[in-house]
């Protein structure tokens, strides 16, 4: 029987200027295009320019936004990691991210609304009482659907909300699911987050000054980062 052979890759994970017997000791540094190599699949400024571009079309823009720990840590920062991930050639990076920025845009609009049930807040109890759990521990689409219910989004917010996870669903869970639209449907997943995020905000500009979401300048006031005028 004659012998077979398949193409392969030896040490595809390795960083070789870092793993091999031959890597920089003590003093010696590893380069920055020797890490950019690495990290990306082109070292070329002009490339990695022209890619930012191609996923800098979000529309609203998030031209300033609170700086609170919690709204940095779990929404802005990852928004601006899927940017840089679709630039560094890593559009999986992106929906990744996107996906788990719309998980806690999707949280945090339940917990600002003053959602009432018989004149009563729905506290962590009742949430148990009435979903089996905490709001935050339902699946995505229940989240979603919930939301809407209650009329704390719009229709066509919620289908924002779904497209995020569609896109998300079919990269992040099916084997089946080929990538030649990868990098499309990271940038569709990219605007449509980012425009959820601008949304819950409310970033505006009136006469010169900035208007926030109400129901967001009330999480920042029990946060503390933000006190009301006099």
């Amino acid at each position: 029987m004659a012998d077979k052979y398949i193409k392969g890759f030896i040490n595809p994970l390795a960083f070789l200027e870092v793993d091999s017997p031959w890597a920089p000791m003590g003093d010696a540094k590893v380069s920055v295009e020797a890490i950019l190599n690495y990290i990306c699949p082109t070292t070329n400024p002009d490339t990695l320019i022209a890619k930012y571009k191609e996923i800098s079309i979000e529309n609203p823009r998030l031209n300033i936004v609170p700086a609170e720990d919690r709204i940095l840590e779990k929404l802005i920062w990852p928004l601006k990691h899927a940017k840089a991930s679709y630039m560094l050639g890593n559009p999986l990076g992106t929906i990744s991210l996107c996906g788990m920025v719309a998980e806690m845009v999707a949280i945090l609009y339940f917990d600002i609304s003053d959602t009432k049930i018989n004149g009563e807040k729905i506290d962590e109890q009742k949430q148990k009482l009435l979903f089996g759990c905490k709001f935050e521990k339902l699946g995505q689409e229940r989240r979603i659907r919930t939301l809407r219910f209650f009329n704390i989004i719009s229709q066509e917010t919620e289908d924002k909300f779904h497209k995020i996870r569609n896109i998300r669903r079919k990269y992040l869970h099916l084997w089946s699911q080929d990538h030649q639209r990868v990098s499309t449907d990271s940038i569709e997943i990219f605007k449509a987050t980012t425009s959820i995020v601008a949304e819950i905000i409310g970033q505006d500009f009136i006469d010169g000054r900035i208007k926030i979401n109400p129901s967001i300048l009330r999480y920042l006031e029990k946060t503390g980062t933000y006190e009301p005028e006099d």
